[in-house]
């Protein structure tokens, strides 16, 4: 049964494919102020950010009129039991690349668990997106994809 649940996400995850999209890792914190990191509190974290990159890009059309940014997160622990997310943010059309990178950086170093180790990636073709969205939803380092998804953050 997980099998077939796991190819529909797939398949849905293909048919919603984020455009103008920019591949993101974020490193976190493993502890902050004693607080060691979890998937609650990476989701917190992670919800932060996206207030406030989602703020700075749209004003107050964030919160009034539900502007945001199109975004598929995925909670990792790699082998070290390092916790980590794979993310494609949409790259809004009014930000120049390096504008907007520079954006998610400011915004990912301000939250409480966001670490200055941070990969973003303009994939310059079609291939590079599609092998990225297979390397995020790879099994391999996840229990259960279904829960790999930050469901309360992903917006498509």
């Amino acid at each position: 049964m997980n099998v077939i649940k796991e190819t529909v996400l797939k398949e849905w995850c293909w048919e919603n494919r984020i455009t103008n999209p920019i591949n993101v890792t974020f490193s976190e914190k493993q502890v902050q102020n004693q607080s060691r990191i979890d998937d609650i509190k990476s989701t917190q974290n992670f919800r932060h950010f996206k207030n406030v990159l989602n703020f700075k890009t749209f004003g107050n059309g964030y919160n009034r009129f539900g502007k945001q940014l199109k975004m598929l997160v995925v909670r990792e622990v790699s082998s070290n039991l390092r916790h980590h997310l794979h993310c494609i943010i949409e790259q809004p059309k009014r930000f120049e690349i390096q504008e907007f990178e520079d954006l998610i950086r400011k915004c990912w170093k301000s939250t409480h668990f966001g670490y200055y180790e941070i990969h973003l990636e303009k994939p310059p073709t079609l291939e590079r997106e599609d092998g990225w969205l297979h390397y995020i939803l790879k099994g391999r380092t996840k229990l259960n994809l279904m829960d790999s998804i930050d469901w309360e953050n992903t917006f498509v």
